[in-house]
């Protein structure tokens, strides 16, 4: 799996921060954070990823993207929240998040995302906190975007500006809330057709190291 020097060099950054970190300001009340993004394009598209990881099997591919991001408390809307309280999800908060990242391997391209991510609440497990969070946002590709797939109808044409979805599972300890590692499903397509034609974009698993504050 060659995702193991982007954890190694991730740990090192961790334990560099950790020791500045004071665990009484607590992630649940931090309004920002800073992540840094190591992704890994993967041969399935969005549906297929799951089983794929369950089995593991994951079809990996030579396509990578290291990339940072920011992200912004916002103001949960009243329709959203009576949503998410009719769910037993009312103590979830939603964040805008700004995304920049530096493609390499069979694309060499940045990109640009800007997505609302909504978290649940965290469980607590022994000391170990989880979350569940997913993004709704748009995607837009600086040069061609050569690792996406194209239209069935004319394979070699790519699309610079697409939907973005993000979908994570976000980690912490409860002695150092403000410190996370999150794996993400980086998503980019056409809406079904909205934003772009069908089976257009791809698919990356992504491992991030979160700061929040």
């Amino acid at each position: 799996m060659r995702l193991s020097k982007a954890v190694v060099y991730q740990g090192l950054l961790a334990g560099a921060m950790l020791s500045g970190l004071s665990a009484s300001h607590a992630a649940d009340t931090a309004q920002q954070s800073v992540t840094f993004y190591h992704g890994h394009g993967v041969d399935a598209d969005l549906l297929g990823i799951p089983k794929q990881i369950f089995q593991g099997d994951v079809k990996w591919e030579d396509s990578y993207f290291e990339g940072v991001s920011y992200a912004q408390s916002m103001p949960m809307p009243d329709l959203l929240n009576r949503a998410l309280d009719w769910v037993y999800l009312s103590d979830s908060t939603l964040r805008l998040e700004g995304l920049l990242i530096q493609h390499r391997g069979m694309q060499h391209n940045l990109e640009t995302s800007f997505a609302y991510m909504l978290h649940t609440d965290y469980l607590e497990l022994s000391g170990l906190r989880l979350r569940a969070g997913a993004g709704l946002g748009l995607s837009y590709a600086f040069g061609t975007p050569t690792y996406e797939d194209g239209p069935k109808d004319n394979p070699e044409k790519r699309y610079r500006f697409q939907n973005y979805n993000a979908y994570e599972i976000e980690s912490s300890l409860a002695d150092y809330p403000n410190l996370a590692l999150a794996f993400r499903v980086h998503h980019r397509s056409g809406m079904y057709g909205l934003i772009a034609p069908r089976h257009v974009g791809s698919n990356f698993l992504t491992l991030g190291l979160r700061y929040q504050f």
